[in-house]
């Protein structure tokens, strides 16, 4: 079985979780009798621990340059915790079971990101048609969840969790002997020296954290995105083909994101995504009818994937190969982490009080974005803004472009 397609069945794997569990475990804990702050407070906690979780595994998994057997181990163990859903009630048993689970499953991307990015690198794989697969499945698990939800009790979701991860530990298993491994460099004695060095580049911080801005704009729909819909009277399988509309877009992106990174750049594909948050949470505040949130929700291809692709080619590209999964994993960190928790936060209350009005919020994230990204293009040159020890000077601190970077 070749590399891409290990690749792509391990993505595919990976987010048919995220399908069931981002428009619908909202859901599930309205159904298990909690409220929006409740709902907020757990959603956001489980974003905050992710500040330490993801970057301590990623470090694990750089020291080791083994991360198939990091994903391996974090894949059991959120099967096991997921599975603990079927026994708990009241706030405070659902809030310890998801702070453990979302320290785990989460801290799976930033590694999976560094190998399919490593692979892109060293063996001209096309990370978008890999990555797609990924939104595929999501479609699955949304439309699917949102189906049964037709015929069954919301109790059901939970169910569609256990068997999500159960599907993504079989696709952890054929990661594989064929992964790439990247050139031995000499390490420092202090694993938590590359972390710093990473953090004290004031380029490569302005890019992860314009990046985590855009994609912590979407805090409002990813949390009360379903319910706002589902008051405003919408069927669940209308609200599933909603979210389905925005992965597809997405797809077609990835499929032809090889080109569209060469032509346009890592920070100006972050930039249209900063543009189009703005337009796209700036409609979504005002309750528009369904025929206007059908094309709306194709923007997810720019709010979210463009974003993306710029934010993971900044990030392959600035940072030295030792780091990759450390890099990756900061970011997550910060745009899953501390940014998405803490609009998460504010969201409840927000929704609780002015309903869809909470989406201007992220309104005035996305404008913010925006002149992040113009201060990045003027500033990052599109190479290495730190080197490997032992490496030669010349590979290093950003004294190579391929063209990338410029711009906005």
């Amino acid at each position: 079985m070749s590399l891409s397609i290990r690749l792509s069945l391990f993505y595919a794997s990976l987010c048919l979780f995220a399908g069931v569990q981002l428009p619908f475990f909202p859901v599930w804990l309205k159904y298990k009798g909690l409220g929006p702050q409740e709902i907020s407070i757990i959603i956001a906690a489980t974003m905050f621990l992710r500040i330490v979780a993801g970057p301590l595994f990623a470090l694990i998994a750089d020291r080791l340059d083994d991360r198939r057997r990091v994903v391996i181990l974090l894949a059991w163990a959120s099967l096991a915790s997921v599975c603990l859903f079927l026994f708990t009630n009241g706030f405070w048993q659902i809030f310890g079971v998801t702070l453990v689970l979302m320290a785990l499953w989460p801290s799976i991307t930033p590694l999976i990101e560094t190998i399919a990015m490593a692979a892109a690198r060293e063996q001209g794989i096309d990370y978008g048609r890999v990555r797609l697969w990924c939104s595929i499945t999501f479609i699955v698990g949304s439309s699917g969840t949102g189906w049964l939800l037709g015929f069954s009790t919301s109790a059901i979701i939970a169910l569609c969790l256990i068997g999500a991860i159960g599907v993504n530990l079989v696709g952890a298993y054929l990661l594989a002997p064929e992964l790439p491994t990247r050139r031995k460099t000499s390490r420092p004695s202090n694993p938590f020296k590359g972390i710093l060095d990473i953090l004290r580049q004031p380029v490569f911080m302005l890019g992860i954290t314009t990046a985590s801005i855009i994609q912590s704009s979407h805090a409002v729909y990813y949390a009360f995105g379903t319910l706002n819909w589902q008051r405003q009277g919408y069927a669940d399988t209308t609200i599933g083909m909603l979210w389905g509309v925005g992965i597809i877009a997405e797809i077609i992106l990835f499929a032809f994101s090889g080109r569209v990174v060469a032509r346009v750049g890592a920070v100006r594909l972050m930039g249209l995504g900063a543009g189009a948050a703005i337009f796209r949470w700036g409609l979504t505040a005002l309750n528009p009818p369904l025929y206007v949130l059908f094309p709306l929700q194709a923007l997810h291809a720019l709010t979210y994937c463009a974003a993306h692709l710029g934010a993971i080619h900044f990030i392959s590209r600035s940072t030295p190969r030792s780091l990759a999964a450390t890099g990756q994993s900061l970011y997550a960190s910060l745009s899953a982490g501390v940014i998405m928790g803490g609009v998460t936060l504010a969201a409840g209350s927000l929704y609780q009080a002015y309903g869809a009005h909470a989406y201007w919020l992220p309104v005035g994230m996305g404008a913010v974005a925006l002149v992040g990204c113009l201060m990045l293009g003027g500033r990052w040159s599109g190479g290495e803004l730190l080197r490997d020890e032992g490496e030669d000077e010349d590979h290093g601190n950003g004294s190579h472009s391929d063209g990338s970077g410029a711009g906005c």
